[in-house]
């Protein structure tokens, strides 16, 4: 039987500079649901690791033990090994591996980890399955997700929910399934997860705010990365916008980061399951 991800996924794609401004913002502190169900001496795997920027912190919380930070990304895998060195955190080890296939043994890790990947596959439990098989009996994975389409931006306009269209229908063209918020806990107990709780909140894409302003603009400067980076060329490429469109767009987000009373939240959800 063919199988479905390789006719139905594209994987997700991000530019370095994008990455380097959202990813390497964020901290442990987006695994902080998680914290309660770990300590030191766990052997914990971070799918998806990204930048390393989340990684590094859960390498810091249950060393001595090994964590391993996996990506397909090879240019995430080099700022996470980069990270690693710049803070001498000297059990995280990095690898280049594929969620659905996880070059490790069953059972090898006490604990997992996932920060906004479950939400790009094209198959979710399926990857959550693989993660489950590397998992002992009754060992914990946590998920934190932001597959909501829905986004508060205040002031809005016509351009700007135009860009908040275009970065809806990027998950339907990658993935082949629907912009919508997954049922986390569903798809835990679908993989064969045990037990499992869930949660959710409003979130930044920008990290931490030092402030309202100073958050908007960290927002603003990340979406203006993706508009003239790939994702600007992907809604050219299959005509969802127009060029002269995707520069009114331009204009509207630039604008909208400066504006005195600006704001900016999206749903964020995390889950916990036991294997």
């Amino acid at each position: 039987m063919p199988d479905r991800r390789t006719d139905t996924e594209r994987p997700y794609r991000v530019d370095d500079e994008w990455s380097r401004c959202v990813f390497g913002r964020r901290t442990g502190a987006a695994a902080a649901f998680l914290t309660p169900y770990l300590r030191p001496g766990m052997q914990l795997i971070d799918c998806g690791c990204g930048p390393g920027s989340i990684t590094a912190d859960l390498a810091e919380f249950v060393a001595p033990s090994l964590v391993v930070g996996v990506d397909i990304r090879q240019d995430a895998l080099v700022q996470a090994r980069s990270l690693a060195r710049e803070r001498d955190v000297a059990n995280l080890a990095v690898v280049s591996a594929n969620i659905y296939s996880l070059p490790y043994a069953g059972g090898a890790f006490d604990a997992a980890f996932a920060c906004a990947v479950i939400q790009h596959l094209s198959d979710p439990v399926a990857a959550l399955a693989e993660i489950r098989r590397v998992l002992k009996r009754g060992d914990v994975f946590g998920i934190a997700d932001g597959s909501s389409p829905i986004t508060f931006r205040y002031p809005t306009n016509r351009w700007l929910l135009k860009w908040d269209e275009i970065r809806a229908r990027e998950r339907p063209y990658r993935t082949g399934r629907p912009a919508e918020a997954l049922e986390l806990r569903t798809l835990l107990r679908e993989a064969g997860f045990s037990r499992t709780e869930g949660s959710g909140t409003l979130a930044s894409e920008a990290g931490p705010p030092a402030g309202i302003a100073e958050e908007v603009r960290a927002v603003a400067k990340s979406h203006l990365i993706r508009l003239r980076g790939l994702l600007g060329a992907l809604a050219l490429a299959q005509s969802w916008v127009r060029p002269d469109e995707l520069e009114r767009i331009a204009d509207a987000l630039t604008a909208w980061g400066e504006a005195p009373d600006a704001f900016y939240a999206r749903p964020a959800f995390t889950a916990i399951g036991w294997a």
